[in-house]
């Protein structure tokens, strides 16, 4: 995980150098800061934009079905999805921000079931949502113009698009634990901070009183799911 982060850092500073107007800085052995106040603002806006993976972790029963099958689920891939959301920070001391960031996430994902040998059904989850994250952002020293960071926080969310009839639905409401890692970079106009976060749901979101498949046999599928905890891997774009 550290060699990846520093070859991203390393990149990221080269596209700083040579895009953000570093390149007659770089010939002079030396880097000029772009925008040397903007961490000294008390508040501040933003919005972000990015890409996830969202997932089920899941707790299977040992279920079997009336007709002798057995069912275990899993999700065996993750499925890219969209992520759109505003920023809302305060600088509580120098290098220490607190963030709240709604976004909102578009996508889904496969849960398989197998009987021990062989797939027997596959049924698509929407994990459409709006999170309400708050977060805690220490940033190191700046070098040049570009500023490693971690952030941990929790989220409350919602989940979105569930319909009346669908063989796995997730409940309304969902909340967890996050922590990320990133960069700020800084041009002469604005701040980009990519940032790589990772969620874990600590509720079951499985909504398992489906009482509109009380006469149908593909409840069977819910049955053999115990509990189904959200977790995302999320990799987004802020602008400052």
């Amino acid at each position: 995980m550290r060699r990846p982060f520093s070859l991203l850092c390393a990149g990221l500073t080269f596209f700083v150098s040579v895009f953000g107007g570093g390149g007659q800085a770089w010939a002079q052995r030396e880097v000029i800061q772009h925008q040397p106040y903007v961490d000294l603002r008390k508040y501040y806006l933003g919005f972000r934009l990015g890409m996830h993976a969202p997932d089920l972790r899941i707790t299977n029963r040992g279920y079997m079905t009336p007709e002798g099958t057995s069912l275990w689920a899993d999700t065996p891939s993750y499925q890219p999805g969209f992520s759109v959301g505003v920023i809302g920070g305060v600088v509580l001391v120098p290098s220490l921000e607190l963030r709240l960031m709604p976004t909102l996430h578009l996508g889904e994902t496969e849960v398989d079931y197998t009987d021990g040998r062989s797939r027997v059904a596959s049924h698509s989850v929407k994990m459409h949502s709006v999170t309400l994250p708050l977060e805690l952002k220490w940033g190191a020293m700046r070098l040049g113009n570009i500023r490693p960071f971690i952030s941990a926080g929790i989220y409350a969310g919602s989940f979105l698009g569930g319909r009346r009839g669908d063989v796995l639905r997730l409940k309304a409401l969902d909340y967890g634990a996050m922590l990320g890692f990133g960069c700020d970079l800084y041009f002469r106009l604005f701040k980009l901070s990519p940032q790589l976060t990772l969620s874990y749901g600590l509720s079951n979101a499985l909504d398992a009183k489906r009482t509109d498949l009380r006469d149908d046999h593909r409840i069977y599928y819910t049955h053999a799911i115990e509990r189904a905890a959200s977790r995302m891997v999320l990799l987004s774009f802020s602008f400052e």
